[in-house]
């Protein structure tokens, strides 16, 4: 089915500044389906190419086992093709990332947190050997206390949620 109206944007400028101004912080912020996951890897090969840093000192995070998984792939496959089109000083750089891929910090923004709290427990005020829920646990949690909240607020009487029930 053809949709009835379809706008195209040409967004190459804001692409070849993701992957080409590596001196600055940049916020990307797009649709689902966009592109963001391939223009973060993009400028994360360049940033490792050129030596600005090490492959130890990226960090990229998002909200899914799923989604840390494909990221940290791609992140594999795009710095292997990187290593036969690059001078020979990038060549060391991409070989170097490659080596010690493992030590960046790509994941879901639950392990990059753990592993801060786990890094400086003492001022966290956290129990070192503390662990993460898993999905299923955190589910549970959440709505037991969701049902201990929504007896607390029925058991005040409060106007509000009563009408926002009745609705």
């Amino acid at each position: 089915m053809t949709p009835a109206f379809e706008v195209r944007i040409d967004d190459s400028a804001a692409r070849t500044r993701i992957r080409t101004s590596l001196h600055e912080s940049l916020l990307v912020e797009a649709s689902a389906g966009t592109g963001k996951t391939t223009e973060l890897i993009a400028r994360i090969v360049a940033v490792l190419a050129s030596g600005l840093t090490t492959i130890g000192r990226i960090v990229a995070v998002t909200f899914t086992n799923k989604a840390a998984g494909e990221l940290k792939l791609r992140l594999r496959q795009e710095l292997d093709r990187a290593r036969e089109v690059r001078t020979s000083a990038e060549r060391a750089n991409i070989e170097d990332a490659l080596e010690h891929l493992e030590e960046a910090s790509i994941g879901t923004i639950h392990s990059f947190c753990s592993q801060i709290l786990r890094e400086r427990p003492v001022e966290a005020v956290v129990d070192p050997a503390f662990e993460e829920l898993s999905e299923q646990q955190a589910a549970r949690l959440y709505d037991r206390a969701f049902r201990s909240w929504m007896q607390r607020k029925l058991s005040e009487g409060s106007p509000g949620l009563r009408r926002a029930l009745v609705r």
